[in-house]
């Protein structure tokens, strides 16, 4: 034998044990999602506990271990039903006891509603008294503001109402001396010959 050729059967040795080690990692991967799946009562199938697993079908298939588990998973759900590998016997609910948990929560639910709503009352109370005292101050500012606007206002008036008695007078003197005009310049005219 060369020494190529123990080098490849040495790298094909190394591949197979990897392949099997792989293989050992599937199994128990898989091996834990049957068992997942049983304890939480969740239906058993050969895609879901490939999915679960992380694996391919092909590979549960073909493992003969694997494909037997899931099939006494798969007969014992259909035998007990998937609630009996869910739950163990002491931990079901009775009716009673459901009921009872329905009126504990119904009773906490009122009860809860009753402290909401007297919360909710308290804040309206809160923000309409802040609303009061800010609407009181908000007024008070309000009028301050229009008081002083009144007042630049009638000032402003009162010049602009001077102006324009000025404005009226100048205009009465720029018609007289218009008019002024107009009939000196009128002479004039006739008086050239």
């Amino acid at each position: 034998m060369t020494s190529t050729e123990s080098s490849l059967d040495a790298r094909v040795a190394r591949l197979r044990q990897a392949r099997q080690a792989d293989s050992e990692t599937k199994t128990i991967r898989t091996q834990g999602a049957i068992r997942d799946l049983l304890n939480a009562g969740q239906r058993i199938s050969f895609a879901r506990v490939a999915r679960e697993a992380d694996v391919s079908i092909w590979f549960i298939y073909n493992t003969p271990a694997i494909n037997a588990a899931i099939r006494n998973a798969m007969s014992d759900q259909a035998q007990h039903g998937r609630e009996a590998a869910a739950v163990p016997r002491p931990e079901r609910a009775t009716p009673a006891g459901l009921h009872a948990d329905l009126a504990l929560a119904c009773e906490e639910i009122q009860e809860l509603k009753r402290e909401r709503d007297a919360l909710k009352r308290r804040v309206q109370l809160a923000l309409g008294a802040e609303i009061d005292n800010a609407a009181h101050t908000d007024l008070v500012r309000r009028i301050q503001d229009l008081e002083r606007q009144n007042q630049a206002l009638t000032r402003n008036f009162a010049e602009a109402d001077a102006r324009a008695e000025r404005l009226a007078g100048q205009r009465e003197e720029a018609e007289e001396t218009t008019g002024s005009l107009r009939l000196a310049l009128r002479k004039a005219m006739r008086a050239v010959p």
